[in-house]
């Protein structure tokens, strides 16, 4: 697997033809492109699971899925200079400011800047990008550390790295051009209905 380099990534931003170009927007800050990575910045948008009145998660559930999850969660949106407290041990689902659209030729991994894992930040479990992707990209945000933790909008807090994929099939996924955090769908698996029958 090669990574793509500086100079690579530059080349894909300004690509003229729409189905090879590597959009990321807004690319506030030149600088947010590094030797082998792109850094990204936290969106203004986080969704925090309530703890009270709720027996269980169950990911599997195929029936009102969405309007169960939305009963339990709260959905908050922070204005720029504001900020949302991490609590240890706490998870939440944040997103990226940036848009992303991936090439058919491109994969891509997201991954947390080591600044933030240093002080226990871990943002991202589930980090592959397919080829052809359109949307944010969701983070999972989880405290590891022993204090509350600060989180800004607009701040680099992950990075992506880009590689080849040489078959160009594009994402037909679950997940298709969200523009805030998502839970997850794993009651859409083909194959849920198998697993759970009682």
């Amino acid at each position: 697997m090669s990574v793509l380099t500086k100079k690579q990534i530059g080349i894909r931003l300004a690509e003229e033809k729409w189905d090879r170009r590597l959009v990321i927007t807004p690319l506030l800050d030149e600088s947010q492109v590094g030797t082998s990575s792109v850094d990204l910045r936290l969106g203004r948008e986080f969704v925090v699971i309530r703890r009270a009145n709720m027996p269980a998660v169950d990911p599997m559930e195929r029936e009102n899925a969405e309007v169960e999850r939305r009963r339990f969660e709260d959905r908050i949106s922070l204005g720029w200079g504001e900020q949302f407290f991490l609590h240890r041990g706490q998870f939440v689902l944040g997103s990226t400011l940036e848009y992303i659209k991936l090439p058919n030729d491109f994969a891509a991994y997201v991954t947390s800047r080591s600044s933030w894992g240093r002080v226990g930040l871990v943002i991202a479990t589930a980090i592959a990008v397919a080829p052809g992707y359109r949307g944010i990209i969701t983070f999972e945000l989880t405290n590891l550390g022993n204090a509350p933790m600060a989180l800004r909008p607009g701040v680099r807090i992950a990075q992506i790295v880009f590689h080849r994929a040489e078959d160009g099939q594009s994402y037909e996924g679950k997940y298709r051009c969200p523009t805030r955090p998502e839970h997850g769908k794993i009651y859409l698996d083909d194959d849920i209905a198998y697993w759970c029958k009682s």
